[in-house]
């Protein structure tokens, strides 16, 4: 789409101003990055896994200029030009046309959750020891990631079943941490956990671990994952219900599940909902909504011949569905801070006398 054409423009020529101060060493990874931000213009690319690599893109550009300034102290850029050089090869491994589409979004969102920690350590006022935990986990994350498939050379697979799901909580947690409204305390509890969350699920992943110390580090992670869980909610607990009205609290709602929700599973789950003139071809991507009008959101959606159209979908409608869809008690883990905004578009349709599943009391209990 043109928008996103013009956002990959924009960040590639920010990235050649960078690249051309850039230490011998990143310019590779900068090469890399330009390539595959072009590639990502490919219509059959999902406008999803098209803003993340745009988003990667740009949250590299922007260590690139820490990178290069001259007071940046050594152990800062040299954990910048690591994640930089993870996100980098990691983009373009799975931008393999043989790489499956679900297991590419999967890399794909995870390499935007370790790149939105570069500007915090990049950041004169992150604590060195936040820094250390930061860069530590997301190494971890981004080599469980990054493991390769029986089957599919060099790229990208990501860990299997259940922890895949392990996987999107600490993309939420790193994307929690990097919030301007998560306190210096809750950013160092969430580092520390996630840090130990991310070695777990690597271990856990680790071809060249026994099968006995895998069975062990995944037990010892799913137990990691319910305190991460845990601490989500006592952030969010502590933040509250953002005083919104039910459109803008569904449209952040509804974008966050269209972001960090496996897109076959959703799919399949709003098929009811999708307007006639989609049910032909078939939906491919949720992309994102906006609040139109009374009680709906304008829903833009990719179908599967690679043609973008939208629709509205109803509110009343729409929020039920993603709350069945997405239990209360997993709903920190799975959208992180934006779950927020589903609570209060919940509690606002209760009102209506609209019931949206567990949404509702989960709600009412923050409100």
């Amino acid at each position: 789409m043109t928008e996103q054409r013009e956002e990959a423009e924009a960040v590639t020529a920010r990235l050649n101003r960078m690249a051309a101060r850039a230490p011998d060493e990143l310019k590779p990874s900068v090469a890399q990055l330009t390539s595959v931000l072009e590639r990502s213009q490919a219509p059959e690319t999902s406008p999803q896994d098209r803003d993340g690599i745009i988003g990667c893109a740009g949250h590299v550009a922007a260590a690139l200029e820490a990178i290069n300034a001259p007071g940046t102290p050594a152990a800062v850029r040299e954990q910048l030009t690591d994640i930089v050089q993870q996100v980098a090869s990691g983009l373009d491994a799975v931008s393999d046309p043989g790489v499956p589409e679900e297991q590419r979004a999967m890399t794909v969102l995870t390499l935007q959750g370790s790149a939105s920690v570069l500007e915090l350590i990049a950041d004169p006022g992150t604590p060195q020891q936040l820094r250390d935990l930061l860069a530590g986990g997301t190494g971890s994350l981004n080599t469980a990631a990054a493991r390769p498939s029986p089957g599919v050379k060099a790229a990208p697979s990501g860990p299997p079943g259940r922890s895949r799901g392990h996987q999107r909580t600490l993309i939420t947690v790193y994307g929690t941490i990097t919030r301007s409204d998560t306190s210096g305390g809750d950013r160092q509890s969430l580092a520390e956990s996630a840090g130990e969350a991310a070695e777990s699920l690597d271990k856990s992943t680790d071809p060249r671990v026994s099968q006995e110390d895998r069975d062990r580090a995944q037990k010892k992670l799913a137990e990691q994952i319910d305190r991460l869980q845990r601490q989500l909610e006592k952030i969010a607990a502590t933040q509250g219900l953002p005083d919104v009205p039910l459109g803008k609290a569904a449209e952040v709602c509804a974008n966050a599940a269209f972001s960090y929700v496996p897109e076959p599973k959703l799919i399949g789950f709003l098929a009811h909902l999708t307007p006639d003139k989609w049910n032909g071809e078939g939906v491919k991507d949720y992309w994102k909504s906006r609040q139109s009008g009374d009680g709906s959101l304008d829903v833009q959606a990719q179908l599967k011949n690679n043609s973008f159209d939208r629709a509205p979908f109803g509110i009343a409608r729409l929020v039920p569905e993603l709350a069945d869809f997405i239990p209360a008690r997993q709903l920190f883990g799975t959208l992180g801070m934006p779950g927020l905004h589903c609570l209060r578009s919940a509690v606002l349709l209760d009102e209506q006398g609209v019931r949206a599943g567990t949404w509702v009391d989960k709600g009412q209990e923050l409100a």
